[in-house]
């Protein structure tokens, strides 16, 4: 009599689990983020309220995606590399998300428009992201050292953001002018350096959200590093 090839199956699963394919989680996270990434620079080039919604709607997307793998990690029988890498790795690929979806709240909210520097770091941002998802493209196969190459760009994402971020502040706090017409008593000065305060307030909290959420892709680069040595 023939054995039963489903059954031989299982018995062979339960003896040697088959391991589960990690890289490819963390690269489904990757792809959501890359979507948010390219709705965040669409909402910044055109003030698109679709593009904005779809940002929030990503992010919460990738949570439960996130909490599906970590509980898979957790219940692993084995793992490519080790379990701390793994959950680095799973955890820092869409926390820019949550940056994102916070930007774009708080920028409809406060009736802020984009500018020429939100709309550069949304672009900075998402080049680091594409940076990082080619890395992660690459574990797994032969061509996985080379990952190291997109980790040093994805690194460079913080300090990218961050020159931007002070070139935004230099111009921002530039009240030149606002001060020349307190200064000469122009009509209505007054309410135009209030109103010009309050627009410098609102804006450097965007600004600040942008620059952060680069710091993050840096660290997610870093963890990406960390990766690529370890399997290599």
């Amino acid at each position: 009599m023939s054995s039963n090839p489903s059954f031989l199956s299982n018995l062979s699963d339960a003896v040697f689990p088959r391991m589960q394919d990690f890289y490819g989680m963390i690269l489904a996270q990757c792809d959501l983020v890359a979507q948010s990434s390219n709705a965040l620079v669409e909402f910044m080039q055109t003030g698109s309220k679709t593009a904005a919604d779809l940002v929030v709607r990503l992010d919460s997307e990738e949570d439960v995606l996130k909490s599906k793998h970590l509980k898979m990690l957790a219940t692993a029988f084995a793992t490519p590399l080790d379990r701390e890498d793994l959950e680095r790795g799973i955890t820092s690929v869409g926390v820019t998300m949550k940056y994102a979806a916070t930007i774009v709240q708080e920028m409809q909210a406060l009736n802020i428009s984009s500018d020429k520097y939100t709309t550069e770091m949304a672009v900075l941002l998402r080049d680091g992201h594409e940076a990082l998802h080619r890395g992660y493209k690459k574990l797994g196969t032969k061509e996985s050292p080379l990952a190291e190459a997109d980790a040093r760009v994805a690194v460079q994402t913080k300090h990218n953001l961050d020159k931007c971020f002070r070139r935004a502040l230099a111009e921002l706090f530039n009240a030149d002018q606002i001060l020349n017409n307190l200064e000469s008593g122009a009509p209505n000065s007054k309410m135009e350096a209030m109103s010009y305060v309050l627009e410098i307030f609102k804006r450097r909290e965007i600004y600040r959200h942008l620059a952060d959420a680069g710091h993050e892709k840096s660290r997610a680069g870093n963890f990406l590093h960390d990766i690529v040595v370890k399997s290599s």
